[in-house]
């Protein structure tokens, strides 16, 4: 309708825990420099968050987990704490503690080495309430699995969420990352995202072999 207002989107909401100093003001030195983004605050743990924003929490809680911090704390603990979207940055999780991140609300996993670029990305995806788990989060949760591949797909094939169902379908119709964003009006990290999680709950490698296993399974029609 001509004349209508557009209202601009809110920028997400990041809050910042991490036990060093440098490693807070580094994370809040990327928040600041992404436009869709907004510092909220910071704190030394997860607990001071809880306390700091009473009120109105974060949408996004950024935890920077550090080996030199001793023990990784139990994903509850960092969540019953924290609004319910979680990025967290580890190099020591192993797939128990990766299996147990994953059964609250929407989570991303990164390395400790991740880009900012990354970062931001999923920062956005968890705003969006997706899951996100990064190529090496991802291996290493396969590699530390010892069910048999066949028996792992039939039980991942049943965690596929609608959205991830939508960009399997259009795998099938031989659309690209950049169509299926734009058909779904995602950006195309999301896109990667999804595709990194489809891979991984069909046991697939490759576009062609997630496109099979769907079709095995009675996930999509060609």
């Amino acid at each position: 309708m001509w004349g209508a207002e557009i209202k601009p989107m809110s920028p997400v909401r990041v809050a910042v825990v991490a036990a060093s100093p440098q490693a807070r003001a580094s994370l809040q030195a990327l928040v600041d420099a992404a436009p869709a983004l907004e510092f909220a605050g910071s704190a030394a743990d997860a607990a001071m968050i809880g306390d700091r924003f009473a009120g109105e929490l974060p949408d996004v809680i950024l935890v920077d987990l550090e080996p030199q911090a001793g023990d990784l704390p139990t994903p509850e603990a960092i969540r019953d704490a924290a609004t319910p979207a979680l990025v967290l940055l580890t190099d020591e999780a192993d797939s128990v503690w990766i299996h147990e991140a994953l059964t609250g609300s929407a989570t991303a996993l990164l390395p400790r080495s991740a880009t900012p670029g990354e970062i931001v990305a999923a920062i956005e995806a968890v705003a969006a309430g997706l899951f996100v788990l990064s190529p090496e989060v991802l291996a290493r949760l396969l590699a530390e699995h010892n069910t048999p591949r066949g028996t792992a797909s039939a039980v991942l094939v049943e965690m596929l969420t609608p959205r991830e169902t939508e960009v399997l379908t259009m795998l099938a119709e031989g659309l690209g990352d950049k169509e299926i964003a734009r058909q779904l009006d995602l950006s195309e990290n999301t896109v990667k995202f999804h595709l990194s999680s489809i891979f991984g709950k069909l046991g697939a490698s490759s576009r062609t072999e997630a496109v099979m296993q769907g079709m095995r399974h009675g996930l999509i029609m060609v």
